[in-house]
């Protein structure tokens, strides 16, 4: 098996055996590559692998969008609003091909981004004590 087909295997098992909480950081976490490669494909002039990265991380908002209960907590009617907002920043990102569109879509989601992460990774230390004790 090549090292390519083991990181693959490795990423597939990750995915499959993650938690709701885990998906939805590990989605934050492609949504932040997709963007970064967005904006250095654009800077490079590779428009074609801008728009692959931008329409791919424009799915991601999808997923999220539609995973979310606006209505099941604090903040959620807000949060998809911003994710409304988010999807129509890629798209005209992409359409345009403006490094700086890309760039304030990345500022955008980087709070998000830690927020969930932070929030996870605490509930994930919550859940080890409250097994051990």
């Amino acid at each position: 098996m090549s090292l390519s087909n083991s990181a693959s295997a490795y990423q597939s098992q990750a995915v499959q055996t993650a938690n709701q909480p885990q998906l939805l950081v590990m989605l934050f976490d492609r949504l932040a590559v997709d963007i970064a490669r967005a904006e250095l494909a654009i800077e490079a002039l590779n428009y074609e692998t801008a728009n692959e990265t931008l329409q791919h991380a424009q799915k991601i908002v999808r997923v999220l969008s539609s995973s979310l209960d606006p209505d099941g907590f604090s903040g959620g009617q807000e949060l998809l609003a911003i994710y409304v907002f988010l999807e129509n920043h890629l798209i005209k990102a992409n359409l345009e091909k403006n490094v700086a569109v890309v760039k304030e879509c990345a500022d955008l989601v980087r709070p998000i981004h830690e927020a969930w992460r932070r929030a996870v990774n605490a509930n994930e230390r919550a859940n080890v004590s409250s097994n051990l004790g």
